[in-house]
């Protein structure tokens, strides 16, 4: 009759098992931490081993190499990844900085984009049911704040923040809507403006939009014929003798 098969020493399955899982999480760059512990403890588990069958040969079958070597290479694989992964993250990171700055930009500007459509469309619906009335730019800015697709956006930037806010100046990535009146060569415009501002490490980008609700020519006068005159033409000076 042929003897059994000598037991394993304890330790020696658990030196190969962690040897291998170290080169593993050693290979995914991300897990090097860990796959320095399991390096560590794969060559303690070895040499516990190799003492349990030098203590007593006839007890243990001899201890194979491989949770030495899967240990080692656990080991060494990190120090040989770290300046990969630094090439890598000088690479990547900045990329990714830029691919997220330039998502978020892009997601304020289709805020701003969505809400001056809404405000177009607003003015022309108002002004086919009231013609000739002004549109009235409390209650066009009231209707953009309050709308329900509108509510529902978030500032990039900021996502505890909402998307649009009232007044003239706001948080980063925030489009604030507010009213405006300007005269200008006699002629009065009354608008709604949108504007947002996107922060930048450099410097800092504003997105803009205007939405003009009415405007009035100021009258100057009338003709003798009952005619108003809105821009009077400018009186030239007399040539100089």
């Amino acid at each position: 009759m042929s003897a059994s098969p000598l037991p394993q020493a304890p330790g020696a399955g658990a030196a190969k098992v962690c040897g291998i899982l170290a080169i593993i999480f050693a290979l995914t760059c991300v897990g090097i931490p860990l796959a320095i512990i399991l390096g560590i403890v794969a060559l303690v588990q070895q040499s516990r081993a190799k003492h349990l069958v030098k203590a007593d040969p006839q007890a243990y079958a001899p201890v194979p190499a491989t949770g030495l070597v899967t240990g080692i290479i656990g080991l060494v694989l990190p120090v040989l990844m770290l300046p990969f992964i630094g090439i890598v993250s000088a690479v990547a990171i900045p990329s990714f900085l830029y691919q997220r700055e330039q998502a978020r930009s892009m997601a304020v500007q289709h805020h701003l984009d969505l809400a001056r459509a809404k405000a177009e469309a607003a003015v022309l619906a108002w002004q086919a049911r009231n013609p000739g009335q002004p549109v009235p730019q409390g209650t066009l800015i009231k209707d953009l704040l309050g709308d329900p697709e509108l509510a529902a956006l978030k500032n990039p930037f900021d996502p505890k923040s909402p998307a649009f806010l009232g007044g003239e100046t706001g948080p980063g990535g925030a489009v604030m809507i507010h009213s405006d009146r300007v005269e200008e060569g006699g002629v009065t415009t009354w608008s709604v403006k949108l504007r947002a501002e996107i922060p930048r490490r450099n410097e800092q980008r504003v997105l803009t939009a205007e939405i003009v609700t009415h405007t009035q020519e100021q009258v100057h006068g009338r003709t003798e014929d009952g005619w108003e005159v809105v821009n009077p033409p400018v009186e030239m000076p007399a040539p100089q003798r």
